[in-house]
């Protein structure tokens, strides 16, 4: 999903959860679920948009708007384990947090 995209459904209101993973400290995405598709948001070139911080992306959405009753997630993946052999957990791991930054 682009920006623009993201844009036109947040103020219809047609934005199920939005969940900001941490990969590796400094990358994070922005997964965005509209009418249950999740899509991970786009630069209007295509590119995945990585916001360089979780401060970053959240500043983002709010200058977006329409966000206020969307359900927002940070996800922190840790790929250490898997790297040491041991499996992947499916498990949700996300943290709800709020635009403002503070916990629900």
């Amino acid at each position: 999903m682009k920006l623009n995209e993201l844009t036109e459904k947040a103020h219809a209101h047609k934005i199920d959860e939005i969940v900001i993973e941490s990969t590796e400290g400094d990358i994070f995405t922005l997964n965005v679920t509209s009418e249950g598709d999740t899509d991970t948001l786009l630069n209007e070139d295509g590119t995945i948009l990585t916001p360089q911080s979780l401060n970053a992306a959240k500043t983002l959405l709010r200058d977006i708007g329409g966000m206020e009753n969307v359900p927002l997630y940070f996800k922190h993946s840790v790929t250490h384990d898997e790297m040491m052999g041991s499996s992947a957990e499916s498990a949700d791991d996300r943290m709800s947090i709020t635009l403002e930054g503070q916990d629900r």
